[in-house]
């Protein structure tokens, strides 16, 4: 009596194991593009999604099979409980040791969060062990099967954390295309309209927005970072000259702003306090990125006098006026010019000039001084797009043939991190999100990693163009919006 009270418990744990196996593997196998896509943006597996998204389902429905054949229940119980084991090891390591916690599993168990689930998958294994210990069939010891399940647990943990290793190695190292996205790092999304498209992000000044006007150079609007106050503002010039301005820029350093334009040699100083500008110096060389580094010292992107390629420079307005160009930061591969156009930022916080080439998969860190120290490699796998070139009919400027892929959209900076978009899709990623949404990599300039990546869903249906960080806040432009998102602390770490 005894025995077949056991043989009956065992054979309802098979079939709940049964049940749980048969209708997680069809629901993976129904849905297997979105069950592809989780494993891809899993921190642990996403290098080997792929094949563990045939080979779990696969193993699910073969272990089912096992647990309804009687003579061979025994294996197929121990099977079960090492899968257990495996899956409740995997959401450990995503509580206690990932960056970052990416989205549950499909179907109800959906419904659970990771510490439920593991819950959930921590009580299979117990009764998977109690099925194995109550199996009459199995002709072995209590001591033994104690013996067999540890090792059955410890093989399957050291299985999974291999697994997390080797991936982690794989994503950081061997540079496969697979992006990472935890859940949710970014919310509170908000926005407000704007009059014109001609805005752009000079920077902030004391808790406020600054927008630039391209077609307007002197008129700009203070924003406060709430978005409920706006207020029209007009800079004043003291001591206007007579020059033939084509591209007037609003930068702003606070409590400093500088109006420059790359095409004159000329920069004008103000405080943001009355927005009075004066002239800074007339010794400028013409130039067409710049960043201001200290009040009266920036870094400047401009051509070599004789080859016209880009070169990258330091630009002081100090007493001792000086430029000091140097031509080995960027690295020519093709022509020089446009194989190295790219975006100049400055990082404040780790006094680090940062240049994202738009056309190759990496990005250049140097010091104050421009002493290259270290190129970093995007996880996109393209070293450079493929750049065809025309002539004027004079033979004398020459442009793009046609639009190249873009590899680096644009990029901000701030505390130990660069954000890049991008609008390529990796692996596992879906087309149709990339029509809804801005994908922005978060590399770790310090460590020199990627991090992870995350969706910026387009606001009224328009995607965002540019964007800066402040403090915790990622504020961007549309074609018609501003919109400001927080950055969740618990994925980002900025002073």
């Amino acid at each position: 009596m005894e025995n077949k009270l056991k043989n009956i418990l065992v054979i309802i744990i098979s079939y709940l194991y049964v049940f749980l196996f048969v209708y997680a593997a069809i629901s993976k196998i129904l849905d297997f593009e979105t069950f592809i896509v989780q494993l891809g943006q899993s921190p642990l597996l996403s290098a080997y999604a792929k094949w563990i998204g045939i080979l779990v389902p696969t193993i699910e429905i073969v272990i089912s099979i096992l647990l309804l054949v009687p003579r061979i229940r025994y294996i197929g119980l121990f099977l079960a409980f090492g899968l257990m084991m495996m899956f409740s090891t995997y959401i450990i390591i995503i509580l206690n040791y990932s960056d970052f916690i990416p989205c549950a599993c499909g179907g109800v168990l959906s419904e659970m969060d990771w510490n439920e689930h593991l819950i959930f998958n921590f009580t299979f294994v117990a009764i998977g062990g109690i099925g194995i210990i109550l199996d009459t069939d199995l002709k072995f010891s209590i001591k033994k099967q104690f013996v067999q399940l540890m090792s059955v647990s410890l093989l399957s943990a050291f299985s999974v954390t291999g697994l997390y290793l080797l991936s982690e190695n794989e994503m950081h190292r061997n540079n496969s295309f697979v992006r990472r996205y935890p859940h949710h790092p970014v919310d509170d999304l908000k926005g407000i309209p704007l009059k014109y498209n001609s805005y752009y992000i000079a920077g902030f000044d004391r808790g406020k927005i600054i927008l630039g006007n391209s077609t307007a150079p002197l008129h700009l609007l203070e924003i406060d970072t709430t978005l409920k106050s706006i207020k029209e503002v007009k800079i004043t010039i003291s001591d206007n000259k007579d020059f033939q301005f084509s591209s007037i820029q609003l930068k702003i350093k606070s409590p400093n702003f500088y109006l420059v334009d790359g095409s004159v040699p000329i920069i004008y100083k103000g405080v943001t306090s009355n927005w009075n500008a004066k002239i800074l110096t007339t010794k400028s060389s013409n130039f067409s990125l710049l960043e201001p580094i200290t009040p009266i010292d920036f870094i400047i992107r401009g051509s070599h006098s004789k080859s016209g390629e880009h070169i990258l420079g330091q630009l002081s307005t100090s007493k001792n006026y000086k430029i000091i160009e140097t031509n080995n930061v960027l690295e020519k591969r093709i022509d020089g010019i446009f194989d190295t156009d790219g975006l100049l930022l400055y990082n404040e916080q780790l006094n680090k000039i940062i240049y994202t080439y738009y056309y190759r998969n990496q990005f250049i860190i140097t010091d104050y001084h421009l002493n290259k120290t270290k190129t970093i490699k995007t996880i996109d796998t393209v070293s450079q797009s493929n750049l065809e070139f025309a002539y004027t009919k004079e033979n004398t400027e020459k442009k793009l043939a046609k639009q190249p892929n873009t590899i680096n959209i644009y990029a901000a900076t701030s505390g130990k991190y660069i954000f890049i978009k991008s609008d390529r899709l990796g692996k596992y990623e879906s087309e149709i999100i990339a029509k809804q949404a801005s994908i922005i990599d978060v590399y770790d300039i310090e460590k020199g990693t990627y991090e992870f990546s995350f969706y910026f869903y387009h606001y009224n249906n328009e995607e965002i163009k540019t964007f800066k960080i402040y403090n915790n806040l990622l504020i961007g432009l549309t074609n018609k919006h501003l919109i400001v998102t927080k950055l969740k602390p618990k994925y980002f770490k900025i002073k």
